[in-house]
C-alpha cells in the first residue's frame, strides 16, 4: 500500500470537513434566522400586551447612547491614497462615534423549570430532521454546549432586535 502523503492527508482532512462542515453551517444559520424571527414575533407579542406566563420572563428594553464605530473597507484606503487631503475629512468622518439606540429582547427559563424533549425536537424538526433522527442527536449537541459552556438553560439571554 502506498504510504499517503502530507498534502494527500491535508486535502482528504479537507474534503472530510468541508462535507460535515457546510451542512453545519447551513444548519447553523438557518437556526440565527429562526431566532431572529421568534424575537421579532416575541417582541410583537409582548408589545401587543400578551402575558409571558409564570415559567419563563422576557421584556424588550431599548438601550441608548451606545457607540458604534464605523467600519473602514478596502475601497475607502484606496480613496485615501488617491486623494490625501479628502481622504483625511473621509477618515475622521469615520473616526467619529456616533449614538445609536439599539432594542434588546432579554428572555430566560425561570428558576425549577426546564426544556423538555418536545422543545428540543421540534427545533431539530424545523431545521429539517426527522422526530426520530432529532430525538436521538439532540442529546450529542447538548452534551457538546455544556462542554463548551453554552447549555445552561437558566441563562438570562439578550438579542439585538432588527
Amino acid at each position: 500500500m502506498t504510504e499517503r502523503t502530507g498534502v494527500e492527508k491535508n486535502v482528504r482532512l479537507m474534503i472530510a470537513s468541508d462535507i460535515l462542515y457546510r451542512p453545519l453551517k447551513s444548519l447553523g444559520e438557518k437556526g440565527v434566522r429562526r431566532i431572529e424571527k421568534t424575537a421579532k414575533s416575541i417582541s410583537a407579542l409582548l408589545k401587543n400586551g400578551s402575558e409571558t406566563g409564570e415559567r419563563i420572563f422576557a421584556k424588550v428594553e431599548i438601550k441608548s447612547e451606545e457607540e458604534k464605530a464605523r467600519t473602514i473597507n478596502e475601497g475607502i484606503i484606496e480613496f485615501c491614497s488617491k486623494y490625501p487631503k479628502e481622504g483625511k475629512i473621509l477618515n475622521d468622518l469615520i473616526e467619529e462615534k456616533r449614538s445609536q439606540r439599539n432594542k434588546y429582547l432579554t428572555y430566560g427559563l425561570m428558576p425549577n423549570f426546564k426544556l423538555g424533549e418536545e422543545d428540543y425536537v421540534g427545533v431539530m424538526k424545523d431545521l429539517g430532521f426527522e422526530r426520530r433522527e432529532a430525538s436521538s442527536f439532540y442529546p450529542h449537541i447538548i452534551s457538546y454546549s455544556k462542554s463548551l459552556g453554552k447549555a445552561y438553560e437558566q441563562s438570562e439571554r439578550t438579542i439585538l432586535l432588527k
